[in-house]
């Protein structure tokens, strides 16, 4: 067992560990969400106001169908819900009336990137970026810093064919634990 998994699982660092996997969920990050389930979070934790990471990730900026299926995988229950009562499936139903009821609109590139879809950094983040690169003295930490940074500007928010994956793979995924139930 690793070192994370031991922390993920100690009751002092449980909270933390449960909160790093709800922000990879809202960033829509399927590789983040997956790493941290293996380091033994529980795909049910729950923010104080009650919300899942499903309920996360379809209610925030950035749903994916990816990070919905990976928690689904390790055992989240679509059937949970929030302090207001609501589950994923609303969450996901309530958002994807609410992009259908606007006039498409074609998603705009972050102004972060170029006509080629290479990140462009601004004056201050450069240096940044530059005094960054001086003080750590390690290409990998850059590196994983350029790529994050490179993610987060191609991040689409509030994709509808996301959503409407999610709301498929949602009313499927409650369609079965239903059946189960029954039996």
């Amino acid at each position: 067992m690793s070192e994370f998994e031991k922390m993920a699982r100690d009751p002092k660092f449980r909270a933390t560990f449960e909160k790093l996997l709800r922000l990879a969920a809202r960033k829509g990050e399927a590789e983040q969400v997956a790493e941290r389930l293996g380091w033994g979070v529980d795909p049910n934790c729950r923010s104080p106001r009650g919300r899942t990471p499903l309920i996360v990730n379809v209610g925030g900026q950035c749903p994916s169908a990816a990070v919905v299926r990976t928690l689904l995988a390790a055992g989240a229950d679509p059937a949970l819900t929030d302090e207001r009562g609501r589950s994923a499936l609303d969450w996901a139903r309530q958002k994807l009336r609410k992009i259908q009821a606007k006039p498409p609109q074609k998603p705009r590139p972050s102004p972060s990137l170029d006509e080629n879809g290479q990140l462009r950094l601004g004056k201050r983040e450069q240096a940044e970026l530059d005094e960054l690169r001086a003080s750590v003295g390690d290409p990998e930490i850059v590196r994983i810093y350029w790529q994050e940074r490179l993610r987060a500007a191609k991040r689409v928010f509030n994709d509808p064919e996301q959503i409407e994956q999610i709301v498929e793979i949602l009313e499927a995924a409650n369609g079965a634990a239903e059946k189960n139930t029954d039996v």
